[in-house]
Order: structure tokens, then sequence, then C-alpha cells
């Protein structure tokens, strides 16, 4: 695949609406790619497959439910099994989409002995158990960046990727590039180090985040230069405040950033 027009568009963006509307609006602003981030149940199932097909767009990547993340790091006996039905849900759907990709973000770490036995360690379990459901079904479990515990800098990131995956060679760092300046570092140098699977794109200037890429005060140039051997998809995702009104005219901006900066 011609790496240069691997553009593709988060439909977190693009909440509260539907995700057939948000993959319409993506299609229709000259995107062949987009990121699904499902926001209810229904959202993990036929009606997205046939919006996929109905509006012509791939997708590419899903990201794992940010209104699910309580699931997935819940330690509590009666919802693990449940999470992992759900991990295995989520996973067939992906394969079903045919992308290749799931985002997951890393776990906040526990420093207590006892806290970390009965509360950790079972995370820990359900993040494993989502690697071993994407390594059944082909897909790369990509490990986002966070300003927070260990996925803060790229060696932490990269140390968590490693001890997470623990011989699952599908499970793989992925760069945000707003929470990478959240952390006080700047894109281009956590991306030479990560060297990433897979990117999340936007802007940032001082307190405000998730920015329109180009409307903030990132160096895209040396982002570009950084990202010249990567291969994966450029995943715009910024906040969907920004896509509330005049959605069209907000993507159309959008894509003519991606494919004329990067």
């Amino acid at each position: 695949m011609d790496k240069m027009k691997m553009y593709s568009f988060s439909t977190a963006a693009l909440f509260p609406r539907t995700a057939e509307e948000s993959l319409r609006l993506i299609k229709g602003a000259g995107f062949s790619f987009a990121e699904l981030m499902p926001q209810c149940f229904a959202d993990i199932g036929d009606e997205v497959l046939r919006a996929a097909e109905k509006n012509g767009i791939q997708v590419a990547s899903v990201h794992y439910p940010l209104v699910l993340f309580s699931m997935l790091y819940n330690a509590g006996e009666g919802m693990v099994p449940e999470t992992r039905t759900l991990g295995r849900k989520i996973t067939a759907f992906c394969r079903q989409l045919g992308c290749t990709v799931l985002v997951v973000h890393p776990h906040e770490p526990v420093k207590e002995k006892a806290m970390k036995t009965r509360l950790e360690d079972p995370i820990i379990g359900n993040l494993r158990a989502l690697a071993d459901e994407c390594g059944r079904n082909s897909l790369i479990l990509a490990v986002e960046n966070s300003p927070k515990g260990p996925g803060r800098t790229p060696e932490g990131l990269l140390e968590y990727v490693r001890e997470l995956g623990e011989g699952r060679e599908w499970v793989k760092p992925m760069v945000d590039t707003t929470e990478s300046c959240e952390a006080g570092i700047a894109p281009e140098k956590f991306i030479s180090v990560v060297h990433p699977v897979h990117m999340h794109i936007s802007d940032h200037a001082g307190e405000a985040k998730h920015i329109p890429a180009g409307e903030g005060e990132s160096d895209w140039v040396a982002i570009r230069e950084s990202l010249k051997d990567y291969r994966g998809f450029r995943t715009l995702e910024p906040s969907y405040r920004f896509y509330l009104d005049e959605p069209e005219k907000q993507l159309e901006k959008a894509y003519h950033f991606v494919t004329e900066q990067l």
C-alpha cells in the first residue's frame, strides 16, 4: 500500500454523531480510511459493518472503546470474565471489518504489594487476554503513550510494551502527538525513539490539547521528517469540540493538512 495515501480520521472527533454518519462524513471529505471509536455496544456489530460498506470506506483501525475502559481496567472477580468475553467480541469484529490495528491505553500501575496482587494482576491479565485475542485474529495491539504512568516517556512505553507482550510480537507501541506534548516531550523525539506502528495526530498549544493538526504549536516539519520511515496510518484524532459545527468544512481542512503537510 502506498504510504502516502494512508491517511485516516477518527470517528471519535465526530462525537456525538452515530458511527454511520461519522463514516459518511469522513469519506465525503476525501479520506479512504477511518479509525472507529465505538461509543456504544451497537458500534461493535453488523450495523457498522454495513455502514462502512455502504459508504465505501475502510476501517483501518479500532480504538478500544473509551466508554468501556472501566471494564478493561477492572479487577472485579465477576467483571473479569465479562471483560474477556468483550475482548473476544471486539477482536472478532475487527477481523470482520478487515482492520489491522486495535488501540489500547496503558493501565495505571499500583505500588502497594497487596493492591498489586489483588487489583493490578487481574488487570494485566485482562490486557494479555486481549492481546492473545488480537494474535488469534491477526491484529496488532497498539499501546498508546500517555502523559501519566509508564507510557509517559519513550523508554517507559517501550518497557511497558515489552513486559505486557511477553513474547507476543504483535503487541507494539504507538504514538499520540498531543499526549507526547502533554508529557513535555517533542513528538518528533518520541517517534524517533519508539518507532511506532500506529499514529494519532493532533496539535497542542499551552493548556489546549487535541487541537486540529496545524493549528497549534507543534513543529510539523520535524514531525514529518521523523515519520519518513513510518509505514502505518496517519490517523488524525482531534477533539470532538472542534467538529460539533460545520463538520464538512473542518474535515476538509483536516484532509488538506494531512495530505499536504504529512
